[in-house]
């Protein structure tokens, strides 16, 4: 887990420069050592001319285990979404309103898709008679998990960080309104504890681009790692010789990336 005090360009160059952290047991030889024993497994496939040929019901290079694979899958990740509730959205000034929820649909549909486990949270419901997190959004994953809190900070909720915990997933993918508040509070704190937060920084916003900018600065100091919502999608399928459920993330991407019709050929 990346740990604090970094400048700002360091922060940066961490962010774009790097792929997932290391934990310190890991050397470059054991990890070298491993994707060579992934490869002897699998089927040898040679490009001639620009154009590769499969076995028969090839269905791409295997999945790798859920507690070594540095990125996003099926298998290690989950959804948490927080505070997206009308008025808290309408103090959001650092991204187009309609953008936000498309970007935060293809991000419901993509974990609904792949079947990892989704969190929903709003604050306030019971206690203040709060609006609820927007009703277009909840219909996305009707089986969802939902905490209705008080605490501006999720995580000193119980029921919340429970949850979590009974996700038994690691990877984290975690989106809020406001960036710098209700989001960034549980995300440092996930990050304390061991958890690998990813944040999609286009599918949360705050009431201006400073305090937006300033609240992912200090997640990823804090470790958080800055994506953009077409990663989660992409991460998931990872291959596209599974074919599974490339058809139906496929039209994710058609639909709320690419913004065309969902049944244009690719």
């Amino acid at each position: 887990m990346k740990k604090k005090l970094m400048s700002a360009a360091g922060i940066l160059l961490a962010a774009f420069l790097t792929g997932p952290a290391l934990s310190a047991s890991d050397s470059i030889e054991q990890i070298k050592a491993e994707r060579i024993e992934r490869f002897s497994a699998q089927p040898k496939i040679k490009t001639i001319d620009g154009v590769a040929s499969y076995p028969e019901g090839y269905q791409g290079t295997p999945a790798r285990a859920a507690d070594e694979d540095p990125f996003l899958s099926p298998e290690n990740a989950a959804l948490i979404l927080i505070d997206y509730q009308p008025p808290i959205l309408q103090g959001v000034r650092n991204i187009e309103h309609e953008e936000l929820i498309n970007n935060v649909t293809g991000l419901i549909k993509t974990a609904v898709i792949y079947d990892i486990p989704i969190i929903f949270s709003h604050v306030a419901v019971g206690l203040n008679d709060y609006a609820p997190m927007i009703e277009e959004l909840q219909e996305l994953a009707p089986n969802a998990v939902f905490v209705d809190r008080t605490s501006v900070n999720a995580w000193e909720e119980p029921e919340f960080v429970a949850a979590v915990e009974a996700t038994g997933r690691k990877k984290l993918i975690m989106g809020g309104l406001w960036t710098d508040v209700c989001l960034a509070y549980p995300a440092i704190e996930a990050e304390r504890e061991g958890y690998d937060v990813y944040v999609p920084e286009d599918a949360v916003g705050s009431i201006t681009q400073l305090s937006h900018e300033n609240g992912m600065s200090r997640m990823i100091a804090a470790g958080v790692e800055p994506i953009t919502w077409n990663v989660v999608p992409a991460e998931l399928q990872r291959h596209h010789a599974r074919q599974d459920k490339l058809a139906d993330v496929t039209r994710v991407f058609m639909e709320h990336l690419f913004k065309v019709d969902p049944d244009t050929k690719w």
